[in-house]
């Protein structure tokens, strides 16, 4: 029994279902707020310096929060889209992992980000981070796409492509992302949400490493088995694969089986 199995044995009844469809409705309530002025995006986000300065709530307000707030009505058509993407996907990963295990991943990469956030105050103690739940987001695509690596999204509404080529897009800008950030503070909070991904998943990578390094292996010996010649001459070395039209035959020569050519029979 591993160690997942272990703590959803023990911890199953605390399980939340739908638990990011509760976060998308709390999201649309915010958003709805902060378009009737009601409310300011800036006071829920998680922003360590204003934490340790009292304001306590924005460790979980943070989390429902809107990714981004819409100018124009594609903006807000989009936002839709992506809050519905989400909700997919996580009904897909609770199927396949079932709830508690997809809530721990969730809790997992919220701890890790909260974590990150403070740890990146204090090496860049002279810039102010600040964190929002596109992290969310993104550790559930990239669960998604390592658990349906073949399922295709249409991209503009017309482009197919594969999850895993996404997903291998998405991690190319993100280490360009990651570049570009000014401070260690600022990219050691951007990464470290993802560590739940590398903490899941990492049987798997292990597992998939291998695989690879076995096809490898066994391409390598094929192709070498492949270029190596079945028959040599013992008498003027000549292979099957430099003289193709030769006939090679077996006859045993002092007790021992040896390889000659035709050429060499005639002479």
């Amino acid at each position: 029994m591993t160690l997942w199995d272990k703590l959803e044995k023990r911890l199953n009844f605390i399980a939340v279902p739908n638990v990011v469809l509760t976060l998308i409705v709390a999201q649309l309530f915010i958003y709805a707020a902060i378009l009737v002025g009601r409310l300011d995006l800036t006071s829920i986000i998680l922003v360590p310096k204003a934490v340790l300065g009292g304001e306590w709530w924005r460790l979980f307000s943070f989390l429902i929060s809107p990714p981004y707030l819409a100018d124009t009505l594609f903006q807000a058509l989009f936002l839709s889209f992506f809050w519905y993407i989400f909700w997919v996907m996580s009904q897909t990963l609770e199927q396949e992992w079932g709830i508690f295990r997809f809530n721990l991943y969730l809790l997992c990469s919220v701890m890790f980000s909260v974590l990150g956030a403070f740890i990146g105050q204090i090496i860049s103690p002279q810039t102010t981070l600040y964190v929002m739940p596109e992290f969310l987001y993104l550790s559930t695509f990239f669960a998604f796409a390592t658990v349906n690596p073949n399922m295709q999204f249409l991209i503009m509404f017309v482009i197919p492509m594969k999850v895993k080529w996404i997903a291998w897009i998405m991690i190319a800008l993100g280490v360009l992302t990651v570049l570009s950030l000014p401070s260690m503070g600022h990219r050691i909070a951007f990464v470290a949400p993802y560590l739940s991904f590398a903490l899941f998943f990492k049987g798997a990578l292990n597992q998939h490493i291998q695989s690879n390094k076995r096809r490898k292996k066994f391409e390598f010996e094929r192709r070498e088995s492949e270029e190596s010649p079945l028959h040599t001459c013992v008498q003027c070395g000549a292979t099957d694969k430099q003289h193709p039209e030769r006939d090679f035959r077996y006859k045993v020569l002092l007790g021992e089986t040896s390889c000659v050519c035709d050429n060499c029979r005639r002479n």
